[in-house]
This record gives C-alpha cells, sequence and structure tokens, in this order.
C-alpha cells in the first residue's frame, strides 16, 4: 500500500520531505503532477489502534503543515492511498490536467479557520426593592432586550457571510462548536493581509470575537 498525503507541482528546488507516519516521505512526480507519498502504510491496521490512530492523524497533519511552507499542495483527506506504485501513477496521468490547474488557482492562497464567538450579552439588573406590575414589567423589558440582542448577533453572522460572498471571498462554513461559528476562509497566504482583513471583520461583527488561525493547507478548497 502507498499512502499519499497531497499533490503538488514539481518542485523547482529540492524539498525538505518531514518523517511520515512510520518513515520519511517522498516526492513521486508524473508529467509536472506529483504525489506526496509514504511506502508501506496500511490505513486499515492503523485504525485498529485509537492511540496508532491519534499519532497517524498528527503525523499527517505535520506533513501537510511542514511542506505547505515550502510549496503549493493539494491537501487529501486522511486514509487516501493506493494499492502499489502503478496505480499511484495511473491516477496521476489521468487528472494530471485538472489537478495541475487547480494547484495553478491555489499557489498564492491559503485557508484561514476563523473562530467567531458571540459576546456575552449582560442583562441590567432588576431592581429588587420594586414590586408588583412594575417588577414584572422591568423583568419583561430585560427579557426584550436580551432577545433583541441574541437577534442582533445573527443579523450581524448573516450580513458577514452575505459581505464575504459579494466580495467573491470563497469560504466554508462548519457546524458551529457550542456556541462558536466557525468559518474556513481562502484569503492570500500573507498573513499580514489577513490580519487587515480580521481587523475589516472584527468593525463588521462588533457583538463577536473573532480569532484568525495562521495560513494552512487549503484543506477544504483542494477539490
Amino acid at each position: 500500500m502507498i499512502y499519499v498525503y497531497a499533490l503538488c507541482p514539481t518542485p523547482g528546488e529540492s524539498l525538505s520531505l518531514p518523517q511520515g507516519i512510520a518513515q520519511p516521505v517522498q516526492l513521486l512526480v508524473a508529467e509536472g503532477l506529483g504525489a506526496i507519498a509514504e511506502p508501506e502504510v496500511d490505513v486499515a491496521q492503523v485504525r485498529e489502534d485509537d492511540a496508532q490512530l491519534m499519532e497517524a492523524v498528527l503525523a499527517h497533519d505535520r506533513v501537510l503543515g511542514q511542506l505547505f511552507a515550502q510549496m503549493p499542495l493539494l491537501p487529501l483527506r486522511f486514509g487516501t492511498q493506493f494499492k502499489d506504485l502503478s496505480s499511484l501513477q495511473t491516477f496521476l496521468h489521468s487528472h494530471q490536467q485538472t489537478y495541475l490547474q487547480r494547484l495553478q488557482a491555489l499557489q498564492d492562497r491559503a485557508e484561514y479557520l476563523l473562530k467567531l464567538s458571540p459576546q456575552p450579552y449582560v442583562a441590567p439588573e432588576v431592581d429588587e426593592t420594586v414590586r408588583g406590575r412594575e417588577y414584572f414589567l422591568a423583568k419583561k423589558r430585560r427579557l426584550q432586550e436580551q432577545t433583541t440582542a441574541l437577534a442582533q448577533q445573527q443579523e450581524e453572522l448573516q450580513s458577514f457571510l452575505n459581505t464575504l460572498t459579494a466580495a467573491h471571498i470563497p469560504f466554508v462554513q462548519s457546524a458551529p462548536q457550542e456556541e462558536e461559528e466557525r468559518l474556513h476562509i481562502l484569503l492570500s497566504r500573507d498573513a499580514m493581509t489577513a490580519q487587515t482583513w480580521l481587523a475589516e471583520w472584527q468593525r463588521q461583527l462588533p457583538t463577536w470575537q473573532l480569532v484568525c488561525s495562521e495560513p494552512l493547507p487549503p484543506y477544504h478548497f483542494a477539490t
């Protein structure tokens, strides 16, 4: 079995190839399209042991991160493998044009994970000295203000997503984790450009706290 981490163009200079799951990875090239691969890795066997599986997943991401710092990559999902070298070479020959075009489109791009956490609404205290109808009205008013604040947060988020779409900025919205929204956004590999965007986005989302990752391989935009 041959395990494949990513596809890449033929590098213009020598690469520093990192350690993979069990041994250093290799660069296999077929007519301009390369594959970052490691022989003799059986994913089915790896999956039988939870500790070994976790180490393999971490190795997969580490390899992609180290090589992405050196060249454009099309990351492949963890577990991608071919039965032998011939099968991999056939795949590279058959899909050469498609993947080289994709690599060209992504060569100056990186994926950024943008985490958006809603700022908690701080409700005003109800005057405990108020009694009867006035107390009831104060409690009702506080609930209405909280409902309005939560609605405003959702409106801000939707407006932000509409802005990304209008600006033709590719993004993928993942399932929220608890209350945290997660967006995978494709931008320039220049981290300073991403920080400029982040400052602008924070102005558009005043009731959200934004955190942006470092440049990542384009996991969600490779296909």
